[in-house]
């Protein structure tokens, strides 16, 4: 995959570069534009976390590992890592039946697992069509639950998670035009994928419906559904679950507010603290979550902006016996809170950023009836420090 993302954007590049050098007295009928940044976080945490890709993907603090009395896992560390840097192809070219059409092809050196940070990793690959009353793309991009007018601005890379639903899907989505805009969008899984099942093997797509007010330059809300169909193993039966979506964005003098609330079943897939269980007589059963979050952010100055975020979500367990469980985070967190207030100096196109984060969880286990039991189980915290530097192209 790197040495072919690597041959993709050489082409790119070279496609690019021809395309400059034609005479403006012609239209050109196809384009691309380079545009991304080099990003660069100090990260410090008082406690060892869970996280992704050497700690820069920080989710929540570990829970207790006690040893000899010990807890090994209040530790701090600290990293520099790069690896979020990114670059971005945006294709323009003939139209297609009367439609516009558009591509784009962007990759991040965040690598796939952890044992292939530095290397480069597809995030988006998508055409779009589009008209004066419809837009339709094809091809990787954004889960619909991740809104892109609604989520939170912070500067540390997990972007709200656990709180706010975050993962790309090979979809095709159609989004109408308007003040009032439905997204629908049939979807499979990739690189976020449900723990312990599959949809692929399910023989049906995941779906996604969405209904979406006012525009994101002033006030925009919304609320979607979506339903998910998934199969454990060959030979197994298929299993279902839903999920909800409600967000709002508005401004409140120089002030950006911003809100969004998920509820729903085994959201493994777009990393939220939840999954699925065997019940008694062998049947599946999916496990419910609540998450929300809100952030304000504004501009100072010209050159000095803040913001501050706040999460919450609520694990509720299965409401019966289970005998086997799957999904993130071992499905053990009962609950879990984050406040993460930043402030940043712009000028240009680098920022200079200082973020801190602090995260709350309380770690428990599953009783008899399927709920979960956090008792006797301390609640552990993690302060984490970041300071970034963005330079934007």
């Amino acid at each position: 995959m790197k040495n072919q993302l690597f041959i993709v954007c050489i082409a790119l590049f070279c496609v690019s570069l021809s395309n400059y050098g034609q005479s403006n007295q012609e239209e050109k009928k196809y384009g691309v534009i380079w545009s991304g940044f080099v990003k660069t976080d100090f990260m410090f945490d008082t406690r060892q976390t869970v996280n992704a890709r050497e700690g820069h993907f920080m989710i929540l603090p570990a829970k207790e590992n006690v040893v000899g009395g010990n807890d090994l896992n209040d530790q701090s560390s600290f990293n520099i890592l790069s690896i979020q840097t990114r670059l971005k192809a945006s294709i323009s070219g003939p139209d297609f039946f009367g439609m516009k059409t558009s591509g784009a092809i962007e990759a991040a050196f965040f690598g796939n697992t952890d044992a292939s940070v530095g290397e480069l990793r597809l995030r988006h690959a998508f055409v779009a069509l589009s008209n004066d009353m419809v837009e339709i793309l094809v091809g990787q991009y954004w889960h619909p639950m991740f809104v892109t007018s609604v989520f939170p601005s912070v500067y540390s890379f997990n972007t709200g998670v656990p709180f706010q639903p975050f993962s790309r899907n090979p979809q095709l989505r159609i989004t109408t035009k308007g003040k009032v805009k439905f997204i629908g969008a049939l979807f499979t899984e990739r690189d976020f994928q449900t723990r312990g099942a599959s949809v692929s093997l399910s023989g049906i797509p995941q779906l996604h419906a969405q209904l979406q007010f006012g525009s994101a330059s002033s006030t925009l809300g919304g609320f979607g559904v979506n339903l998910k169909t998934q199969r454990p193993a060959l030979g197994t039966d298929n299993f279902t679950s839903t999920a909800f979506i409600g967000y709002f964005r508005t401004n409140v003098g120089k002030v950006t507010w911003k809100a969004e609330a998920v509820y729903g079943q085994n959201m493994s897939d777009v990393l939220q603290i939840s999954g699925f269980g065997t019940t008694t007589n062998g049947d599946f059963i999916n496990n419910d979550t609540f998450s929300m979050w809100t952030e304000l952010n504004g501009d100072i100055t010209e050159t000095m902006e803040w913001g501050l975020f706040g999460g919450y979500s609520k694990n509720s367990g299965f409401g019966e016996s289970v005998s086997f469980v799957n999904g993130f985070l071992g499905n053990n967190v009962e609950n879990a809170m984050r406040i993460a207030p930043r402030i940043g100096w712009k000028s240009g196109k680098l920022t200079i950023g200082v973020e801190g984060e602090y995260t709350k969880a309380q770690y428990g286990s599953i009783n008899s009836s399927g709920d979960i039991s956090s008792k006797g189980i301390d609640r552990v915290s993690n302060f984490r420090l970041l300071t970034t530097a963005i330079y934007n192209f």
